[in-house]
């Protein structure tokens, strides 16, 4: 691993459990073992340097863990629950990566709330690729609104998962995600 990949990833990891306004470069510098040359000369600001992060390592650990999905060729309603009934894959005290920035600087910068954004469509699509699978392979009602259904998917993790994450308990999440569960199985073909 390079020094630049080796600062974005400690910088992904210290953010995601502290917070983009807890998480000083200095703090970053420190666990990467690195000088603030080095933070510099690849990175203009802390701002740059978040940045980089949603384009490189939330965008990649969104395909890493639901681009699997899309590996299905059909029966795509228990490919999406497979992955979302995983529970190793996801942090039921820190939350999500991607809704724990969105909730902290979406709001605070038009750049950031631009690549948070890009990063929220990239993941939709993911279950809407799925979802349009279902449709031709007839698995689902044709009339489905794919992408609305998509959002819905994407909105039901985050509030599963915040609410776990307020009590620390993967409980919470399993309750929405069996509710998801009902509702995508009234979009399927009798």
């Amino acid at each position: 691993m390079n020094s630049r990949d080796k600062l974005l990833k400690v910088a992904f990891e210290e953010i995601f459990q502290n917070g983009y306004h807890a998480t000083s470069v200095d703090k970053i510098l420190k666990k990467a073992s690195m000088n603030k040359g080095s933070m510099y000369h690849f990175f203009k600001s802390k701002k740059e340097l978040i940045l980089a992060i949603i384009e490189v390592h939330v965008d990649e650990y969104i395909q890493k863990k639901y681009g699997v999905i899309l590996e299905s060729e059909e029966n795509m309603i228990e490919a999406i629950m497979s992955v979302l009934r995983n529970k190793p894959l996801y942090n039921f005290i820190y939350g999500c990566r991607l809704n724990n920035l969105v909730h902290e600087l979406s709001n605070q910068d038009e750049d950031f709330k631009k690549a948070l954004e890009k990063s929220y469509f990239k993941f939709e699509a993911i279950f809407q690729a799925a979802l349009d699978r279902a449709v031709e392979n007839g698995e689902i009602k044709k009339d489905t609104d794919t992408k609305a259904v998509g959002m819905f998917i994407l909105a039901t993790i985050q509030g599963g998962l915040t609410t776990a994450k307020k009590s620390s308990d993967s409980k919470y999440y399993d309750i929405c995600i069996e509710q998801l569960h009902n509702y995508l199985n009234l979009l399927k073909v009798k």
